[in-house]
């Protein structure tokens, strides 16, 4: 049977790096990334090192790597383009992509606006998300021996609601580091049940695709120390996002938010369209490209 092939985005330390090694450790083909070379030389070392002391297969797991910012729009269609570029190669045993967890994430202290003009909380860890699967929608639909599988990295501390909709990127309200990053989980949660609707809409059932998030789980990255302080697990054993990614108790789930391995109702907004559409709306109007896309849908059929 040949080996699945994952990318997992912000997977040079933290969740995503626990995550990127125990894939390999599976069997998986893992396409690591970052933003910088040298941390992404060393988890590439990691990785390869974990998978071969704890592999549970013969075959050594092909392990490469994307470099990208993904704080713009059109470094994260650079970074699609990359994945594609390896795919297509004979570096890896299929053109196709089994397995997207958008993992990177941010906690921005401060207002920061990128070079899009966004806030880079809002860039980050959801903006990023949209771009980078709407991009890769056609190697996601064309796994072949078993559904693709696409996450989201939410989170427990997702708000209930988006008080303000015309102003996501906080120029003209006041910034608060912990609303922001809290607007940031419950929009990816919103775009997580958004994209099971879409896939479902067109026709491509769990045999073809399934879309969930989850929280992670309290952890002790650099994000929760500086947000919340050592509240927290040990990275290593931050094992949800595996889950997540490879249980066969989750083969024919899709659209829903997981906390604790348990399937959990996320904040209410999640599960209003008209909401979600407000979502779409400012996403599709930052990249009308990227929501072209999945207007086309059906031609990936």
């Amino acid at each position: 049977m040949t080996a699945k092939t994952a990318l997992v985005t912000g997977s040079t330390d933290g969740i995503g790096l626990t995550t990127a090694k125990n894939l390999a450790a599976k069997g998986y083909n893992v396409i690591l990334h970052g933003r910088n070379p040298s941390r992404i030389e060393r988890a590439h070392k990691i990785v390869q090192s974990f998978a071969a002391t704890s592999s549970s297969t013969t075959t050594a797991p092909r392990i490469l790597s994307v470099e990208a910012d993904i704080s713009t729009v059109e470094n994260c269609r650079t970074l699609a383009k990359q994945v594609r570029a390896l795919l297509e190669s004979n570096e890896l045993p299929s053109s196709s992509l089994d397995l997207l967890v958008n993992n990177a994430g941010v906690f921005e202290e401060k207002h920061k606006l990128t070079e899009d003009g966004l806030e880079m909380t809002f860039a980050v860890n959801v903006m990023a998300p949209f771009v980078i699967t709407s991009n890769l929608l056609p190697q996601l639909l064309q796994a072949d021996t078993s559904p693709s599988r696409l996450i989201l990295a939410s989170s427990i501390s997702q708000c209930g609601t988006i008080d303000h909709w015309e102003d996501l990127q906080c120029k003209k309200r006041r910034y608060n580091t912990h609303r922001a990053y809290s607007e940031s989980k419950l929009l990816d949660a919103m775009l997580t049940m958004e994209f099971a609707y879409l896939f479902e809409s067109n026709g491509f059932g769990t045999d073809r695709i399934t879309c969930n998030c989850l929280d992670p789980g309290t952890v002790n990255t650099k994000m929760l120390l500086a947000g919340w302080g050592p509240c927290g697990i040990d990275v290593e054993n931050a094992m949800d996002e595996t889950w997540l990614s490879t249980s066969d108790e989750v083969t024919d789930v899709t659209g829903s938010y997981f906390c604790s391995r348990s399937s959990r109702n996320a904040s209410g907004d999640t599960y209003k369209a008209s909401e979600r559409a407000k979502l779409w709306s400012a996403l599709s109007s930052i990249d009308p490209h990227s929501a072209e896309i999945w207007r086309n849908l059906t031609v990936l059929h």
